[in-house]
């Protein structure tokens, strides 16, 4: 009898390109992923898509949540976030120089200076180079500069130091283009005392269903912490994540990628019953805020709480990673999976326009007018 392969919405080559990135980024090396990587989810199968049991298996082995419904990188980055997001429209709204117009009532890190182009500006009027950097100059307290397009995992984000003029001149002369310096944020206490020297922001998503309601994605909210001395709360160059449960308090279990072995909050900062201030304040802000984004129905937002409770927006991400919310949480998505994947379906796609974020034929889904 002769088998006849099926045919998958996803080719072999983004299957075998989701594999290599999870096992480069994510996977510990010593991790035995060919115990289950021939194995395939029934469950994806039974959509049209190829999905090796590996990242069920990887996944499960961190959190005790077995499923066969765990996102792997290729159908994530190929398929559901282009049927999600308008990769046209995408780079435009990421520069971070653009958030105060985008966001004018929500608090923001105080700009110095934004190079937009090649461009300086401070409070909004164009000014030379000179005036930029003795704008910076100028400014008492903690100054931080950041790239604020095309970046991600705190690329780029240091302290300004900078003694003269000439120096800030040759400092703007290194980021060259598209950039921003700002004052440096002073956290809530609460968050602060996990790790005094990084900017310890939460990750919560949001989601935007077809009939244009926005859902607040409570299980894989995850708060970041910088490693010992760092300014940057990035857990994949040294920091930890750790879940914040719907009430707002941080989970115990740290995460690490690269690591199977999930530590404590406790023993590694002393830090336990932490409660994240004024959450359900912060999930209604970004639900408000989502609302601001008609071309983008999934966002990964960054924040922060300030002394005085109020929320404080770092940033937000348009094709989030999905990795590190698996390996606390479960599948991506929750009960919201079935329906994503229903609008994954339906994108034209293929590797070398996702890698380019180009989409020359345009989007051929246009599913909220089916």
């Amino acid at each position: 009898m002769h088998y006849i392969m099926p045919d998958y919405i996803n080719s072999n080559k983004e299957y075998y390109w989701g594999d290599w990135y999870f096992k480069s980024h994510v996977m510990p090396a010593d991790f035995d992923y060919k115990a289950r990587k021939k194995e395939l989810s029934p469950f994806y199968g039974e959509r049209g898509f190829k999905v090796s049991m590996m990242f069920a298996d990887y996944y499960s082995r961190l959190n005790g949540i077995f499923s066969d419904r765990y996102l792997p990188m290729d159908v994530y980055y190929f398929y559901v976030i282009p049927s999600l997001n308008r990769y046209d429209f995408k780079d435009a709204y990421l520069d971070k120089n653009v958030y105060s117009v985008l966001f004018p009532d929500v608090k923001q890190p105080l700009a110095v200076i934004k190079n937009m182009n090649g461009l300086y500006y401070r409070e909004g009027q164009q000014v030379s180079v000179d005036e930029a950097a003795e704008a910076v100059i100028g400014t008492a307290g903690e100054l931080m500069i950041k790239p604020t397009v095309e970046t991600c995992n705190g690329e780029g984000v240091e302290q300004v130091a900078a003694g003269s003029v000439d120096d800030v001149k040759r400092l703007f002369e290194r980021y060259g283009v598209n950039f921003i310096v700002q004052e440096k944020v002073k956290q809530h206490p609460d968050l602060q005392r996990v790790n005094a020297t990084s900017l310890n922001s939460m990750r919560l998503y949001t989601y935007r269903h077809l009939d244009g309601s926005c859902e607040f994605l409570y299980p894989f909210a995850h708060m970041r912490f910088g490693g010992k001395g760092a300014i940057k709360d990035n857990v994949s160059q040294g920091g930890g994540t750790c879940l914040i449960h719907p009430d707002g308090r941080v989970d115990d279990k740290v995460f690490r990628f690269k690591r199977m072995d999930v530590s404590s909050l406790k023993q590694e900062t002393g830090v336990e019953g932490l409660v994240v201030p004024n959450y359900q304040v912060v999930i209604d802000t970004l639900l408000r805020l989502h609302a601001r984004l008609p071309y983008f129905d999934y966002v990964g937002w960054d924040v922060t709480v300030l002394p005085d409770g109020e929320p404080l927006l770092i940033e937000f991400n348009l094709v989030p990673s999905v990795e590190g919310p698996q390996m606390m949480a479960g599948p991506m998505f929750g009960d919201c999976l079935e329906e994503v994947l229903d609008r994954a379906r339906k994108v034209v796609c293929d590797r070398v326009q996702s890698n380019k974020k180009s989409f020359a034929k345009g989007f051929r889904f246009y599913l909220h007018m089916q």
